[in-house]
């Protein structure tokens, strides 16, 4: 699982890594900005790399932290999301997508594996303890898996509240979509102009 998540965003950046490459050795235009976009796009594969590695380092530290005694954290559930809880305050936003509950020695609890509801987290993956008899429900989810929701199911993904829980710090948020953004766009614009060439 943990592997998969960053294989996923290597498989991608790599892609772009070459569509970039081809285009800049073919048509030899742009060259200034096609190297610093390639200059970019290494960093971000060496720090998915490096990332890639540590989940060894990661799960020692979570079993350090849980010596002797479990953390028992409270976990709250939203339409997207589990938002893990500390003091009545929330900690870390957990993606329903592809998140693993997995027994643990103590009978009563249970651990969960997943990776956070952010779009630029340093670490998404997270590991957490938690009593599922404990688990309690965000308001407005409450309502609608109780059939109050004045919203069509295909909306509900584009819902103010989904957005929200999906941003986490708003710079990283905005900074990196630009970024995003800009190479998709100039990736489309390269194929495109690859394939006039060949045709």
């Amino acid at each position: 699982m943990y592997q998969k998540y960053y294989n996923k965003r290597i498989i991608m950046v790599m892609v772009a890594l070459v569509i970039i490459g081809a285009y800049t050795a073919f048509m030899q235009e742009h060259m200034l900005l096609n190297g610093l976009m390639i200059l970019a796009l290494i960093a971000v594969l060496v720090f998915l790399f490096g990332q890639r590695g540590k989940f060894d380092e990661l799960y020692s530290e979570f079993l350090q932290a849980n010596q002797p005694n479990a953390q028992i954290d409270q976990l709250e559930e939203d339409e997207y999301s589990y938002n893990v809880k500390e003091n009545g305050e929330e900690k870390v936003r957990i993606n329903k997508n592809d998140v693993r509950n997995l027994p643990s020695n103590n009978k009563q609890y249970t651990m969960m594996v997943g990776f956070e509801k952010t779009f630029f987290a340093k670490q998404p993956f997270q590991i957490i303890y938690y009593d599922m008899l404990d688990i309690t429900y965000e308001e407005k989810f409450r309502l609608k898996r109780n059939g109050y929701s004045s919203m069509p199911r295909f909306l509900r993904r584009f819902s103010l509240g989904n957005i929200k829980a999906g941003i986490g710090n708003l710079f990283s948020f905005i900074f990196g979509n630009i970024f995003i953004l800009f190479i998709i766009i100039r990736l489309l614009r390269y194929v495109v102009s690859i394939l006039r060439t060949f045709m």
